[in-house]
């Protein structure tokens, strides 16, 4: 190598490699240096320390380099631009998680997700390089312990993430979302629970013998109404309107994204009405919790104890007494149109899982027709 020797550092070039230098400094400390021109600009580049870095290794590296040159690519440049791409979790906490804050109400289940989930596998991985094949690993591990519907809830979360990813140019182009093309589970945990005449007598008996009046209302709520429970402990009493007796509950937010207005029958009007008493100073909230401003949480406890005293409700869930407002609706005579209407389904064909019961209650109407003819 020959030498050039400046006031503070001895610098060695390689004759076997142009542009590789090896610098070393007053202490005797020894890194590699690529020294090359692009676009007609002195530019540097550092490799590495002697010792961790050999000189055949810095040679190869060179070579790398000066085909990114060939190319007409800075790898100085890209070098930087490679090192400025934020890890999964600087994206995730600074980025995404104020963006699903500000724009969704299900923000709490992405940091779950990401929490439990997605933070023990990719935190310290930078953004791009996370693959397709690291998504489909991730899928196939979540459905060791989980539903099929959860983890494409998963899947949904990464694929928005790392969309944005690209929409806010936090990945350099071309960059291709890893979670495109993933293809989706096939969700065969839905399951249907409509509660019997008997059933919802005996859930009714033991709502109205529970103490803890304030979550049990709203439990009563949902099967008198066939609201989702979310929808029963965010509704505030501004957002009800009785005229004439009759009443009406606005609900500015649902899950479709879309506000409605809840038409409510005598029996769902006087369980609201019910709440009067439990109001509390400074709590707009018709299902006040213990936390001042705030509604109730997910009533599980109560839940629990109606069915225990009602029996024979072990499989029964919350969102089941939604299931059974719409059974009640269709075997009282009810169009699939008006319970689409009463249940606030903005798509049609969600209302279309209940065609069966409107079935059912078309051979019952039909089987009355056999009662009037005589058979032979």
């Amino acid at each position: 190598m020959a030498c050039r020797q400046p006031q503070r550092e001895t610098e060695y070039s390689d004759e076997a490699c142009t542009g590789l230098r090896l610098i070393v400094n007053r202490q005797g400390r020894k890194r590699f240096l690529f020294r090359y021109t692009f676009l007609g600009r002195k530019r540097s580049i550092q490799l590495g320390e002697y010792g961790p870095i050999d000189v055949n290794s810095a040679r190869m590296k060179i070579a790398e380099y000066k085909r990114q040159l060939a190319d007409d690519i800075d790898p100085k440049q890209q070098r930087d631009e490679a090192r400025a791409i934020l890890n999964f979790y600087e994206f995730a906490e600074q980025h995404y998680m104020p963006y699903s804050k500000a724009n969704k109400r299900s923000f709490r289940g992405d940091q779950s997700i990401l929490d439990n989930h997605m933070y023990p596998m990719w935190q310290d991985r930078r953004l791009t390089e996370i693959t397709k094949h690291d998504i489909q690993r991730f899928l196939d591990k979540m459905l060791e312990d989980h539903m099929p519907a959860t983890v494409n809830r998963m899947l949904s979360l990464a694929h928005r993430m790392f969309k944005l990813t690209i929409e806010w140019n936090f990945a350099p182009q071309p960059f291709i979302n890893p979670a495109a093309g993933v293809r989706k589970l096939k969700e065969n945990n839905r399951r249907e629970r409509y509660l019997t005449k008997e059933e919802l007598d005996n859930f009714i008996a033991a709502c109205d013998a529970e103490p803890s009046r304030t979550p049990t209302n709203a439990l009563k709520l949902a099967v008198l109404s066939g609201m989702r429970i979310g929808e029963i402990l965010s509704a505030r009493w501004s957002n009800l309107e009785v005229v004439d007796g009759k009443g009406s509950l606005f609900l500015p937010h649902t899950k479709s994204g879309f506000s409605r207005t809840v038409v409510l029958n005598d029996a769902a009007l006087k369980t609201i009405l019910e709440q009067k008493p439990f109001r509390k100073k400074g709590n707009t909230f018709i299902f006040p919790g213990k936390m001042k401003g705030q509604h109730i949480h997910h009533p599980k406890k109560a839940f629990a104890r109606i069915k225990a005293s009602a029996g024979g409700l072990v499989d029964l869930r919350i969102h089941d007494l939604r299931h059974s407002f719409a059974s009640m609706l269709i075997n009282s005579g009810a169009t699939l149109y008006e319970t689409q209407h009463l249940l606030g389904h903005h798509n049609p064909q969600t209302t279309t899982r209940y065609a069966h019961l409107s079935t059912d209650r078309l051979r019952e109407v039909t089987g009355q027709i056999a009662l009037l003819v005589e058979v032979d």
